[in-house]
């Protein structure tokens, strides 16, 4: 197929949103499909200084688009820390400049597929469905939500927060923009079943469940056992928010001291929370068992991975997590609340997933808790989960995530052209009537 892939965000080498649209477009590519990703001017040197090495494929050309008013205001916003909301009014102009331009410059380019991949949130619509071909949305992910009670503790300005992220959510269904972008597409794909939040209920059936995200690179680690008298070494990542639940990792850690553990954190990232959170360990009598790294490069991080023992990632709504498979690339098993992406991504093989319905926020904590002491307490259970989460990464690679998701776009396209009677679904239905891969 010719497909036009836009991707806002998009840049080698990278994590998050910008590390999912270079590979989705590079192994797409590498499948045979022809690729022009539409991008902008975020990493553009990164993407030049590929493209001159001569290592991407052929089939595979980027088109980095942006007017120059709307860099401006890009940039602007960014050098004032206003990052979050600056990304989501941009997003959105880039849009509706991209379709226009879209418009004239791929006139007559025949393509057989749009793919939009990022910004890859519910909140960030695309307008590109708008230009003829079959459009794919996704997957996309944020529609994910706090439980009620694991909110108890949050800050009032960051329980207002999460209460208005709900409301907008929820508001996505009437959304013009967003409405839209799902009435033309053929195909929506979802991180988790919470998104559908955002889906209205007429076009539910366009939706599949992919959590679509992996690791180019899988580095060849194998399980390594503590060493006598070492301190069972637990490390979080990611940025310093008080929905990312860093606090209930901190509470947590402290309950399993108080079990007798010999344990410690490492927390890699920076945030607003950070003065409450170093308050909080101080205030639970733990700050000398709590090492505050900060925000270090990607490659600092992934070297810290090989000097502990486990990956604590208590967050209450996210829709994937690079850092899970980061850590189980690196032999590290991952403890999760059952939330959003990693609730579904981690499994009894690979890590320890503590369950959330019903259950009060001291609950969580104290078993959170219990899963430190067990692990601290069992060095075979450990290393059992260390090669758990070793061969869990290998299902995550990009490679095999891109082949699985286009096996099942080539499956809906053609089944679509055959017409209605051969588009019974081959695949289980949730009770939303969605296809769950």
């Amino acid at each position: 197929m010719k497909i036009l892939m836009s991707a806002f965000s998009c840049g080698p080498g990278q994590g998050s949103d910008p590390g999912i649209g270079w590979n989705m477009a590079l192994e797409t590519a590498r499948l045979g499909h022809e690729v022009v990703v539409l991008t902008q001017t975020e990493f553009q040197a990164e993407i030049e200084r590929e493209l001159a090495t001569g290592r991407l494929p052929a089939n595979l050309s980027f088109e980095i688009f942006i007017p120059t008013w709307l860099e401006r205001l890009r940039d602007a916003g960014l050098k004032c820390g206003l990052a979050s909301s600056t990304w989501h009014v941009v997003s959105v102009l880039w849009q509706l400049c991209a379709l226009s331009h879209a418009r004239r410059r791929y006139q007559s380019a025949d393509f057989d597929l749009v793919h939009h991949v990022s910004l890859s949130g519910i909140r960030y619509p695309t307008l590109l469905t708008r230009l003829g071909p079959p459009t794919v949305i996704g997957p996309l992910g944020g529609g994910e939500r706090a439980p009620m009670a694991l909110r108890r503790t949050l800050p009032w300005k960051d329980w207002c927060l999460d209460l208005l992220r709900d409301v907008h959510n929820w508001s996505l269904r009437v959304d013009p923009m967003t409405r839209s972008a799902f009435r033309d597409a053929e195909i929506i794909v979802l991180r988790t079943e919470e998104s559908l939040v955002a889906v209205p209920p007429r076009y539910r059936h366009k939706v599949h469940i992919n959590v679509g995200m992996g690791l180019a690179e899988i580095a060849d680690i194998e399980a390594m056992p503590r060493r006598i008298g070492e301190p069972f070494r637990l490390i979080y990542a990611g940025r310093l928010l008080s929905w990312k639940g860093v606090h209930l990792a901190i509470r947590a850690l402290a309950h399993a001291l108080a079990q007798g553990a010999d344990a410690t954190l490492t927390v890699v990232g920076d945030g607003p929370a950070r003065h409450g959170l170093e308050k909080l360990a101080d205030d639970l009598g733990i700050a000398e068992r709590v090492c505050w790294q900060g925000e270090v490069p990607r490659k600092t991080l992934l070297a810290m991975y090989a000097g502990h023992h486990a990956f604590l990632f208590p967050s209450l709504h996210d829709a994937g997590g690079t850092v899970v498979l980061e850590a189980w690339a690196y032999a590290l098993p991952v403890i999760c609340l059952a939330l959003g992406g990693p609730g579904k991504m981690v499994n009894n093989a690979c890590g320890r997933v503590v369950p959330v319905a019903r259950r009060s926020e001291e609950d969580c904590v104290a078993m959170l808790g219990a899963e430190i002491v067990a692990l601290a307490a069992n060095e075979g259970l450990r290393l059992t989960l260390s090669r758990g989460a070793i061969a869990r990464c290998r299902e995550f690679s990009w490679p095999r995530i891109v082949a699985a998701l286009y096996s099942e776009i080539d499956d809906r396209l053609h089944r679509h052209k055959a017409g209605p009677a051969c588009e019974t679904p081959r695949y289980a239905m949730d009770r939303n009537g969605c296809q769950i891969s």
